[in-house]
């Protein structure tokens, strides 16, 4: 018995901790490579989520549907109560960074995916998005600061570089990023 509730203590922690997708940035990049990639960052309000997960989907120029293959996943704490773990905070946002590699082409952010799971009862809902961008062979380039917010029904795409590529640098020292 004892076993059993150490594991199901151990599950909840690993499945209760946040998610960024600054995780997932690579340290390095060479310039050499058939792929490129796209660096940004996302933002939210920075209040308690009313999410449990936020899905940021783009597509390819020759893809037909989303997949799970080609999405940012942002997932705030949970373990007591839910609270964005960020990056860095901006002023009233919390901001995490993201990457994308990809072959060189055009891409599109066509749709944001929330889920809610409030135990038994779960939902989810869409909010569709048009921000587009080119993945450039060898380059890492900047794409600015997606903004969402829910209680305000904003998503837009602002320049942030003046901001985000020091924070870039600092910590991805290796990249260099090309604007």
């Amino acid at each position: 018995m004892k076993n059993l509730f150490l594991f199901f203590f151990a599950s909840l922690l690993i499945i209760s901790c946040a998610t960024s997708p600054s995780t997932l940035i690579p340290q390095s990049f060479n310039s050499d490579s058939e792929n490129g990639i796209i660096v940004g960052t996302i933002a939210f309000e920075n209040k308690k989520p009313i999410f449990n997960q936020y899905f940021f989907h783009y597509l390819g120029e020759n893809d037909k549907s989303i997949t799970t293959r080609k999405m940012i996943t942002i997932a705030p704490e949970q373990m007591v109560a839910m609270k964005f773990k960020p990056d860095f905070f901006d002023e009233s946002k919390a901001v995490y960074y993201f990457s994308i590699t990809e072959k060189q082409g055009e891409y599109r952010f066509t749709t944001l995916r929330l889920h809610e799971n409030g135990g038994y009862i779960q939902s989810s809902g869409q909010v569709p998005m048009n921000i587009d961008f080119k993945i450039e062979r060898g380059k890492v380039k900047y794409l600015g600061e997606i903004y969402f917010s829910y209680s305000g029904q904003i998503l837009k795409l602002n320049d942030k570089k003046e901001r985000d590529i020091p924070k870039f640098k600092v910590k991805y020292p290796n990249l260099n990023i090309v604007e």
